[in-house]
This record gives structure tokens, C-alpha cells and sequence, in this order.
């Protein structure tokens, strides 16, 4: 520690230990993607003129396989909600004012997880949580202390006016990158469209339903539906997207990879 020269080395070293030393060719090393390998990674050219990756193998194992996790969670999406409709009138008037709350919940919870896993900036994924934790324990203690019968609007209200707002954060972060890609070629952006037209068409009549006539419930409640048709559609897109280009769509951190820009 007493010698300047030796603990500048020390530091020096310890800032590059764990990096890759040189580039080199894996003996037996064969990539394999679902595209073009400029896609998926960097590349320059080999002693021999053939194509290699800048990243070493344990990185590209490890940040390049396909994310099966969009798919199941849509997937999950649309078995849970078909049950939970589809048993909603054997539920005992006595708890559906529960059902419909943990209903409400729900929704809530998958939308704005599939925004948060999208969302990067960290005070913005706090912001999320803390909504999210705020949101809970209000729909707890007004499943438990309000006395109103029918459907939950105010739940429904909020939590319409809170996934907005992440909307708008996913699309404010997208808007502030500089990125080649449209945001179009983002499966959360059709996501956000569907989300944004199901909870847009429906908000004024979910606020209102309790003041409204049966046969305008039933009238109204009919429109919503075309709502729901387009939010579903547009899931469905969003898969097709992620499945095509997964890896601009997953949010992988490369900064500690640097990009030598061989070819």
C-alpha cells in the first residue's frame, strides 16, 4: 500500500479481472439463432475471413436463448380470466363483491407486471411497486369496509387511471432511447394498444354501471365487448412479434460488452 506504483496496478487490475483477455475461437464453438447473427450479437472477422462473435460463449449462452416467459404469461392470462368468468354467476352473492375485487386485482396485477418487466429505469420500476402496494391495500380495506352492492367502480377507475401511467412510462422510456428499432417491433407496444383500447372503452361505463338501468347495462355492456375482441386480437399480435424477434424484445443489458465493430 506504501508504493504509489504497486496500488495503481492493484486498482488497474482489479477493474479488468473477469473480463475477456483476447479473442478467440472455441474449438468446437458453433452458434446457432433463430435469425441473423448480426441480430442477436456483435461480430468481426476471424484470422481465416470467417464470421465470430465478439461475446464469449458463456455470454451468449446465457443472454441469447429464447424467453419463454411472454407466452406463458399470456397464456396464463386467458385460461384464468375464462374460468374466473366463466364461474362468475355460481358465485354466492355474499362474496361477490370479493370475487369481484380479486378479479380487479388480478387484471391489474398482469397488466402492470408484463409493463414493469418492459420498463428500465429503475425509479420508474419503484414507482410501479409502490402503486402497486398502495393499490392493494386500498382494494383490502374496500373489499372489507364499503358498503355498496354492485360492481366495484372505484377500484375499476383506479386502476384503469394507474396502468395509463405506465403506459405512458413504458412509451416515455422507449421515446428516450437511441434505438434503430420502431417501437412497433416491440411486442409490449401492442400490448399497450390492446391494454389502452380495452380499459379506454369500457372506463366511463365501468364508473357508471351502478347508476345505470339494466337495459342500458345490457346495452352498453354489449359494446364493450368489441373492445375486448380488438385488446385480444392485439395480444395475439404481440405474441407473433415476440416470437419473431425475441432478442429486440427482451430486455438484455449489454453495456458490459463492447462492441468492436470488426466487420
Amino acid at each position: 500500500e506504501s508504493n504509489p506504483t504497486v496500488q495503481t496496478l492493484i486498482e488497474l487490475a482489479l477493474k479488468v479481472e473477469g473480463l475477456v483477455r483476447n479473442a478467440g475461437i472455441h474449438a468446437a464453438g458453433v452458434i446457432i439463432a433463430d435469425g441473423e447473427l448480426t441480430q442477436h450479437a456483435p461480430m468481426y472477422r476471424g484470422a481465416d475471413d470467417e464470421n465470430v462473435v465478439q461475446p464469449d460463449i458463456f455470454f451468449v449462452s446465457k443472454n441469447n436463448r429464447k424467453n419463454a416467459r411472454i407466452p406463458l404469461l399470456l397464456s396464463f392470462y386467458g385460461l384464468v380470466f375464462l374460468l374466473l368468468l366463466f364461474f362468475y354467476n355460481d358465485i354466492p352473492k355474499n362474496l361477490i363483491k370479493y370475487y369481484q375485487c380479486f378479479y380487479t386485482f388480478l387484471e391489474y396485477a398482469f397488466f402492470s407486471y408484463l409493463l414493469w418487466i418492459n420498463v428500465q429505469n429503475k425509479k420508474l420500476k419503484r414507482l410501479i411497486i409502490y402503486f402497486s402496494i398502495g393499490f392493494f391495500l386500498f382494494q383490502f380495506i374496500y373489499a372489507f369496509k364499503s358498503q355498496k352492492s354492485g360492481l366495484d367502480s372505484i377500484p375499476i377507475g383506479i386502476e384503469t387511471i394507474l396502468i395509463l401511467a405506465f403506459i405512458f412510462f413504458f412509451f416515455y422510456e422507449f421515446a428516450q432511447k437511441e434505438s434503430s428499432n420502431y417501437i412497433y417491433n416491440h411486442y409490449c407496444f401492442w400490448i399497450s394498444v390492446g391494454i389502452l383500447i380495452y380499459l379506454g372503452g369500457s372506463f366511463f361505463f365501468y364508473i357508471l354501471f351502478n347508476e345505470l338501468s339494466r337495459e342500458q347495462v345490457v346495452t352498453f355492456g354489449n359494446m364493450t365487448f368489441v373492445a375486448e375482441i380488438l385488446k385480444n386480437f392485439l395480444f395475439g399480435l404481440a405474441l407473433i412479434i415476440y416470437a419473431k424477434n425475441p432478442t429486440n424484445n427482451n430486455n438484455i443489458k449489454h453495456s458490459n460488452v463492447p462492441y468492436l465493430d470488426m466487420i
